[in-house]
């Protein structure tokens, strides 16, 4: 029997949603939109949510229409064929590589908010330990994962809170810019690195098999879990905005801990921040390793990844380890930054919700959901016109899977 056990009703399908969502990004990006864009900062967060409702209408869709779906990849195959499957393939991969090192850094610059060294050491240190914990123990380090992961949502909240209570409430909106003079493209600028918190529902969109009512339960939880979702992105972002941040923009719920609790805080908050990326980078290590391995396994690898006797995929995690402290590497040269490799994850996970609005157009027969989709594909066309020489990088990833493609196709 190989259908899954229907368990989730909306309440807890919004629970899971949320689980899969929000991560440790967070711990890091509000203070970077401050310091790019200032007191057009809340604005901004308003305007990518504004702009990821119509995409997540999109999967809320797919999910219903598709519930046994494997995912984007799983979509644009169903729609345009194998190609289509190893090109988004790729740009999955590509959003992974720069976001993980991103999530990596986050926990490198709390670190050092206690300790002296380079933030990109100690996001390398944090890579290596989650590597090492799978090349040891899969098993535990799932377990692990598991029990951290469950806690991220609840110390994020804490968080939240520790900041409005550190709030000087007199002085609050003074440096937030009023409505009637916020600037559009100011508040555009920062869109592609906080898109990155906006990515996940393409992941909870693959839960839809597991609702008891998957036609009225589905579509709830993930409104539940967007709306619940965009609530901690604004409160977070009202918080960083109206603190001021002593330390680093990277690390500024460690400033904001330490107004309230003293050095002590700004140690605690800086340990559990570094605790969160361990659980994530452990989680997803786990994820993309096996996503890797069946690549390569398909044949869109040069090279075969084989498992041990014990079934363990050791040389795809070294084989992920090795790519994240490469990304990182950039970081300590000083050629890319946490901010950028924020940026071109958020753009490449874009571009796959507007491939999922392409899928929906050409799968569905009803009217509405391709003016839905036509939508969707607009509002990703736009941006990314707008982002200009950017999508170099994607574009090479798809030139580079086009020609895997092509060469499997000759082999067989």
């Amino acid at each position: 029997m190989s259908e899954l056990v229907k368990t989730l009703s909306a309440t807890r399908g919004a629970g899971l949603m949320l689980n899969i969502v929000v991560g440790a990004g967070l711990l890091a990006l509000p203070g970077l939109v401050v310091e790019s864009v200032g007191d057009h900062a809340l604005w901004a967060w308003v305007a990518c949510a504004i702009v990821a409702t119509p995409l997540l209408i999109v999967f809320i869709i797919m999910g219903r229409r598709f519930p046994n779906a494997g995912g984007i990849a799983h979509f644009s195959e169903m729609a345009f064929g194998s190609a289509a499957y190893i090109i988004t393939s790729f740009i999955l991969l590509g959003a992974i590589v720069f976001g993980l090192p991103a999530i990596a850094l986050t926990g490198g610059y709390y670190i050092s908010e206690i300790m002296h060294g380079h933030p990109a050491f100690y996001a390398a240190l944090l890579v290596l330990a989650a590597a090492s914990l799978h090349l040891v123990s899969t098993e535990a380090a799932g377990k692990i994962s598991t029990i951290i992961a469950s806690g991220i949502l609840a110390s994020l909240l804490v968080l939240v809170a520790i900041g409005l209570y550190a709030m000087d409430w007199s002085s609050v909106g003074e440096n937030m810019a009023p409505i009637s003079k916020v600037k559009i493209d100011r508040a555009f600028l920062p869109f592609m690195m906080i898109f990155f918190a906006f990515t996940g529902w393409e992941v909870a969109a693959n839960t839809s098999e597991e609702f008891k009512n998957p036609a009225r339960d589905f579509p709830r939880a993930m409104i539940m879990s967007f709306v619940a979702a965009c609530f901690m992105y604004f409160a977070m972002a009202f918080v960083v905005q109206n603190t001021a941040i002593t330390g680093s923009y990277e690390a500024s719920f460690a400033s904001i801990a330490k107004i309230v609790f003293g050095e002590s805080g700004r140690i605690i908050v800086s340990v559990l921040a570094a605790v969160i990326v361990f659980a994530n980078l452990m989680g997803a290590i786990w994820a993309v390793s096996r996503m890797v391995l069946s690549l390569s396994r398909e044949g869109y690898l040069p090279f075969k990844l084989k498992t041990t006797g014990r079934g363990s995929p050791v040389s795809a995690v070294l084989m992920t380890s090795c790519v994240l402290l490469a990304i990182l590497t950039t970081d300590w040269l000083g050629v890319l930054d946490i901010s950028k490799m924020l940026s071109i994850s958020g753009q490449n996970f874009f571009i796959l919700y507007g491939v999922t609005g392409l899928a929906l157009f050409k799968l569905s027969k009803n009217n509405l959901e391709k003016i839905l989709s036509v939508i969707a594909i607009a509002i990703v066309s736009v941006l990314l016109f707008l982002e200009g020489s950017s999508i170099i990088y994607p574009a090479g990833l798809s030139i580079a899977a086009i020609i895997v493609w092509y060469f499997k196709r000759k082999r067989l």
